[in-house]
């Protein structure tokens, strides 16, 4: 893929929003739910997103989110179409809420995904969850595309 600004990241929001928005600037590398992106022939589609996440099992109160928090969950799907092998990690996504780093949640009835790698065609389906502040106003998730270069794809969530 040729693509500006020394990233060859692309985004494709034309699920999202109905008409195609593929873009490759690193500035551009922002996703919508219903879009994907794709790195080194590793596609990710952003599936669906609950900013107000509260169905998960959780019968002895071990997952409250703490005082003044929420859960949002993401649902992503990869795929690899490259010619080798490609790890997918949970620990690839941050979250940002107001611009302030929020923690990862692991809810074992939601998403006990930490990490797998993908042959060649292979494709995994995972979530994300995240504990934000209730009254955040904007919430994104940073999904870090290549770690060598810091190159980051933004998910907006809210």
């Amino acid at each position: 893929m040729a693509m500006g600004s020394g990233s060859d990241t692309s985004v494709d929001n034309s699920n999202a929003s109905g008409a195609s928005d593929k873009t490759g600037t690193e500035s551009d590398n922002v996703v919508m739910v219903g879009g994907s992106f794709e790195k080194d022939g590793l596609k990710g589609t952003v599936n669906d997103a609950d900013t107000d996440f509260t169905d998960y099992d959780d019968p002895y109160g071990f997952y409250k989110p703490g005082d003044g928090k929420k859960y949002v969950k993401a649902d992503f799907s990869f795929e690899n179409n490259g010619k080798s092998d490609a790890y997918v990690s949970s620990a690839d996504f941050s979250c940002y809420a107001d611009n302030e780093s929020c923690d990862q949640s692991f809810i074992a009835s939601v998403n006990e995904f930490s990490g797998d790698t993908l042959s060649t065609g292979r494709k995994i389906n995972f979530s994300v969850v995240f504990a934000v502040p209730v009254d955040a106003e904007s919430i994104e998730l940073e999904y870090t595309a290549n770690i060598w270069s810091s190159e980051k794809v933004i998910i907006k969530l809210q």
